[in-house]
């Protein structure tokens, strides 16, 4: 059983929609994969997989919600039985862990977002103290265990990146003068500097800049692509499920995050071969990146230097296909047959 709040657009909904799926391809398994609100998902589900979402019932009184969900999750473990639950997210972890107290499931619970956030509020008080009841504690990255596992005492740990789908026969000679930036538009994606960096730099007459994804700063955003003039060169794609078309046909992805836990659209553009450049924020484009190998990364906050390596790869087709070859290469350890099995044998073994 998988438990995610929603089947929304985002990276943690995408990493259990995919493992079910890939679960779901083993006979020998039958795969449960539980949402805590009830909404249509967004990414495709295989026909295997038996989903399952609460009423909504008190939507409008948190705490009558929580405890309904607590006992309509606890009906869902003894209607059916299942041997290991993976939860995603760390605000409802410790809601899973708590619910599975009776149960003789394995509990496994995996963190999503930056390691620093795991430490601040709530979820700083409530998550050390609660994992500790967990089997398995999944961490993305090397960095976000040796953060967290000083605060995390007595808990199990392992390190499991997400599961990233290959592209299949990527042509690098037919990608196109785009600049592609993939994500919600906000927070601290920081698409508004992302826009600064193309309009200041004098190699980009000849290139586009391509935004995929919807969030509450679109239209500042656009309003900025206008008072810089380059709205004729930048295109809002808006919220898409096909988000490999556009990685296929973009020469360079551009990430300007600030805070990840393991940024999917970055591991994704790699495996299609776009050249990458990124801030290296806590945690994940480390992982993913090696730097001057097969992309870039630059300190968070540095513009200068953000833009000379941009303007680097704008203005030198050799490496950027060169970085676009091996990013690709690199994408193979993280497979999604290989990633899918790692946890698998966490959660039956």
């Amino acid at each position: 059983m998988i438990v995610v709040p929603s089947l929304r657009p985002g990276g943690m909904e995408r990493v259990a929609s995919v493992l079910s799926n890939e679960f779901a391809r083993d006979d020998k398994i039958e795969i449960f994969l539980i949402t805590l609100s009830r909404k249509d998902p967004f990414y495709l589900l295989d026909k295997k997989v038996r989903l399952f979402q609460p009423p909504n019932k008190f939507k409008k009184i948190r705490s009558l919600r929580i405890l309904f969900l607590f006992f309509w999750i606890r009906k869902c473990f003894r209607q059916l039985t299942p041997k290991a639950v993976l939860s995603l997210g760390e605000t409802y972890n410790p809601f899973v862990i708590f619910s599975s107290l009776g149960f003789s499931h394995r509990v496994l619970v995996s963190n999503r977002a930056s390691p620093l956030s795991s430490l601040k509020g709530i979820r700083g008080f409530l998550n050390p103290k609660l994992y500790r009841l967990a089997n398995t504690v999944i961490l993305q990255t090397r960095l976000a265990k040796k953060i967290l596992s000083p605060k995390y005492g007595g808990c199990s740990f392992a390190i499991i990146p997400n599961p990233i789908p290959q592209a299949e026969e990527v042509d690098l000679n037919l990608k196109k003068n785009i600049v592609l930036n993939v994500g919600s538009i906000g927070g601290d994606k920081n698409q508004d500097l992302l826009l600064q960096y193309f309009h200041d730099l004098p190699e980009t007459a000849h290139w586009q800049l391509h935004f995929v994804g919807e969030g509450p700063l679109r239209s500042s955003v656009e309003k900025l692509a206008d008072n810089l003039q380059i709205s004729q060169r930048t295109v809002f794609h808006g919220l898409r499920k096909d988000t490999e078309n556009y990685y296929r046909k973009a020469k360079i992805f551009a990430f300007t995050s600030t805070s990840e836990g393991f940024p999917n659209a970055l591991a994704e553009a790699m495996a299609h071969g776009c050249a990458c450049i990124s801030f290296d924020c806590i945690a994940g484009p480390s992982d993913l990146i090696d730097d001057g190998v097969n992309g870039f990364l630059v300190p968070v906050g540095d513009h200068k230097q953000y833009r000379e390596k941009l303007q680097l790869l704008l203005s030198d087709p050799e490496l950027t296909a060169q970085f676009g070859e091996n990013a690709m290469m690199k994408m193979k350890q993280f497979s999604l047959d290989k990633i899918a099995r790692r946890y698998l044998d966490f959660m039956i073994n």
